[in-house]
């Protein structure tokens, strides 16, 4: 049992994020982005929403294949928000940072 343990850490810490927007307003903060379950692999992913001031994660949407899905809806979300008068700048992930 502990080694099932082990390796769902290990799998569950793999995440990998190429792709935030950080979006303001005010003194609000939210942020978006895709976490990539394997590197280099474009599915599965999901996408992160973070309202750090309220301690808030949460994941809207999850593709296991389709790529591009998540991204398509990061940036919906991300245009959703500057709709209502955010802004929001995106940032890629530098390969090796993750």
């Amino acid at each position: 049992m502990p080694r099932m343990l082990l390796l769902a850490l290990l799998v569950f810490s793999q995440q990998v994020i190429a792709e935030e927007f950080t979006c303001r307003s005010g003194n609000e903060v939210r942020i978006i982005s895709v976490e990539y379950e394997h590197k280099g692999w474009s599915v599965p992913c999901r996408v992160k929403y973070e309202k750090p001031a309220e301690d808030l994660v949460e994941y809207p949407w999850r593709a296991n294949a389709t790529p591009g899905y998540c991204e398509d809806r990061a940036a919906f979300l991300a245009s959703k928000l500057e709709n209502w008068g955010w802004v929001c700048t995106r940032t890629d992930a530098t390969p090796g940072n993750d």
